[in-house]
């Protein structure tokens, strides 16, 4: 589900501050979530987070889903021999009580594939990381030109 909300001034402060964390049951906390803005024909999107397991269990993260994208993966980047970057999919991540695991341009990131209606930059997008062995947690991310 996407909101329309125009960042200037103390509203776009607002925004962020709205975005900064989410929590599921008090053991997981997302926090710095974010999408940078694509051109509105591109079909793919990156998204970044920080996912930090503040419980007494270990979870694992399995992915994610949004409304907007028929395909949400988690990735991470890497560098080949000859010096050329390429993204090598993830099929998971398992953070021990206390990690966390961040999500930033040149590493890890969440991929959105298949994206049918672009989000513009000031918009939000509802996107539910997904777990292996805990509830879904969901949060909106909000769409950005440059990091945060």
């Amino acid at each position: 589900m996407m909101y329309k909300a125009f960042f200037n001034g103390v509203a776009g402060a607002a925004l962020l501050a709205l975005a900064g964390a989410a929590s599921a049951d008090g053991d997981l906390v997302l926090e710095k979530a974010w999408l940078r803005a694509v051109p509105p024909v591109s079909p793919t999107m990156a998204g970044y987070f920080t996912l930090r397991n503040d419980g007494d269990r270990a979870v694992e993260l399995k992915g994610a889903k949004t409304d907007i994208a028929g395909m949400a993966m988690l990735h991470d980047t890497e560098t080949t021999d000859d010096g050329q970057a390429r993204m090598v999919h993830l099929s998971g991540i398992t953070l021990e009580p206390g990690d966390q695991a961040t999500f930033a341009p040149g590493g890890k990131h969440l991929m959105l594939m298949k994206v049918a209606e672009i989000p513009e930059a000031g918009e939000q997008v509802e996107i539910c990381l997904t777990f292996s062995d805990h509830d879904d947690l969901c949060a909106d991310f909000p769409v950005l030109r440059d990091a945060p």
